[in-house]
């Protein structure tokens, strides 16, 4: 049996406390444009990195031990249990008037059954792919990525007769787990090359931290959701940074205990309860209504955080239940 890799633990824990730190000011409250823009900013690697973990852990790059219908069979049992079970806890809720419910988050796994689907065929490919190879689509997914930069100056056609379009979202993220979970340390590939870790520094500085800055200050108007969001070159670039900060940091780090392996299992449990407990239960008090800015955002990230890991640990704990948080 292939040995566990911790980092991806590590990781999937992160991307996670950075979903629910994104979700957590409340949205009536009178917090600073610059505290919700940097902290949506900071955050919305959380997304991609989800991703990339379930490419590096999916896509094996071996055909001929891969068997698609075992495959999704198991992948599809594990995602439409708890894509069911939420959509009807969603929807009741709504029609009780429940405001603010999970439905919204759902997107996420909609996506994730694409990829599954897609698994098949880009492990087979994966398998006869050479780093350049992997590294040439992971180039083009880039240049979509930076379109929205573009944008900023002229038009595109985004449409489904742009090349673009057959290059663009979220599955690049896949399979970029899969190349920097294999070929990190590969000498073949360009990440391995020295000169390439002082390059991307370089790149991640003037793109993912100055740039925004300087459009801050500057108070050039853009479209946050746009430019700055999931399928973004600077979110791209910091989903890498984190992954390689990981990496190479985990050596001198004691490898994961069995409660972070634990946390880990339970992430996605964590993301399907989080806005549950967040916005039904604590954003309803008066005492998280009183505080302010920064306090706020902590004090309920952290509270929501423990809540829904309880919640999903106790229904890990029971059996068939467990099937709606995917455990």
């Amino acid at each position: 049996m292939k040995e566990r890799d911790y980092s991806l633990d590590i990781i999937r824990i992160g991307a996670c406390v950075m979903i629910v730190l994104m979700h957590s000011p409340i949205s009536e409250s009178e917090m600073p444009g610059a505290v919700l823009s940097g902290l949506s900013y900071l955050t919305a690697p959380g997304i991609g990195l989800f991703f990339m973990v379930s490419g590096a852990l999916l896509l094996t790059g071996q055909s001929k031990v891969f068997e698609t219908s075992k495959f999704l069979k198991r992948r599809f049992a594990k995602i439409l249990i708890p894509l069911l079970f939420w959509t009807i806890v969603g929807v009741t809720l709504e029609n009780y008037g429940v405001k603010n419910t999970e439905l919204g988050i759902l997107w996420f796994m909609y996506c994730l059954a694409g990829m599954y689907l897609l698994t098949p065929i880009l492990s087979r490919w994966l398998s006869a792919a050479t780093a350049k190879e992997v590294e040439f689509y992971l180039l083009l997914w880039l240049l979509t990525m930076c379109v929205p930069f573009v944008n900023l100056f002229t038009s595109i056609n985004e449409g489904d007769t742009s090349w673009l379009y057959y290059f663009h979202g979220y599955v690049g993220y896949y399979v970029l787990g899969y190349y920097l979970q294999n070929f990190l340390n590969d000498s073949e590939a360009i990440v391995a090359k020295k000169w390439f870790k002082g390059c991307f520094v370089a790149v991640f500085m003037c793109v993912s931290v100055l740039l925004p800055i300087v459009i801050f200050v500057t108070q050039v108007e853009v479209d946050f959701y746009s430019v700055f969001w999931y399928l973004s070159i600077t979110v791209a670039l910091q989903c890498v940074m984190w992954w390689m900060l990981v990496k190479k940091f985990m050596n001198q780090v004691v490898k994961a205990n069995g409660f972070m392996v634990e946390l880990s299992k339970l992430s996605f449990g964590i993301y399907l309860i989080h806005i549950l407990v967040m916005r039904n239960l604590l954003w309803e008090t008066q005492w998280m209504q009183e505080m302010n800015g920064i306090v706020q955002i902590v004090v309920c990230a952290f509270l929501t955080f423990v809540i829904s890991v309880f919640i999903s640990w106790c229904l890990s704990k029971v059996k068939y239940v467990r099937a709606v948080i995917g455990y």
